[in-house]
């Protein structure tokens, strides 16, 4: 049996091209799952999504970790297993005395961003030479991109160094077979309301509510 989040039907997000842009933005993803002696794992990475934006039923997520993590162990001998993906974007308190028409009847609350990514994971590229080579130089040129910085090319490395770091790390993939995006950014309140967070968020003078402001006023129809 497949368990959705909780979401209310005004902070969910199924549009597939924000969904990919939320991934996109914030690729730094908790993965979760359980292994086969009941043990919840949990390990934080860097996820690439494949596929096309606007068909998120094929999409597909990569990264990799080190041989010793619990997960990979967990994964060894071509196991699968139920995972999450969960990737969060902006979120921010608010305080309710920011609201223009609810301040007398509102209390304090929490807007975020989430998407949560739940299908099956398992090992990837073990016994595919390149395969290992091929993602790294993926993600890199991706990260390298986001920050405006030029590529990285680490033939400059001894071949002895990067056949031991290679050789510390194996590659991981999950399969979506559900994608929910969570965004609660006060739909549920006026437009004046809305605005006044805005404002209160800006006056905070702090990079996260900035960030949520943003997203916020982003959404704005």
């Amino acid at each position: 049996m497949t368990v959705g989040s909780y979401i209310p039907p005004h902070f969910r997000q199924d549009d597939p091209e924000f969904l990919a842009e939320t991934v996109a933005r914030h690729p730094f993803a908790a993965v979760t799952l359980c292994d086969g002696e009941g043990q919840m794992l949990a390990v934080h990475l860097p996820f690439l999504r494949f596929g096309d934006p606007r068909d998120p039923a094929g999409w597909r997520f990569e990264s990799h970790l080190a041989r010793a993590n619990p997960v990979a162990e967990a994964l060894a001998g071509g196991a699968e297993a139920a995972a999450i993906l969960i990737f969060t974007g902006p979120d921010a308190y608010v305080n309710p005395r920011w609201y223009v028409d609810a301040r007398d009847t509102s209390v304090p609350t929490w807007n975020y961003q989430a998407v949560h990514v739940r299908g099956t994971v398992r090992l990837a590229g073990e016994g595919e030479p390149g395969w290992l080579d091929r993602h790294l130089h993926d993600l890199i040129d991706t990260h390298q991109a986001r920050i405006g910085a030029d590529p990285f090319d680490w033939a400059h490395l001894p071949e002895t160094q990067i056949e031991r770091m290679q050789a510390a790390i194996v590659g991981i993939e999950l399969l979506p077979e559900r994608i929910e995006g969570i965004e609660k950014l006060g739909q549920n309140k006026s437009v004046a309301d809305r605005d006044g967070v805005i404002d209160g968020l800006r006056r905070r003078d702090d990079a996260e509510c900035d960030a949520m402001a943003d997203l916020m006023r982003s959404r704005e129809t």
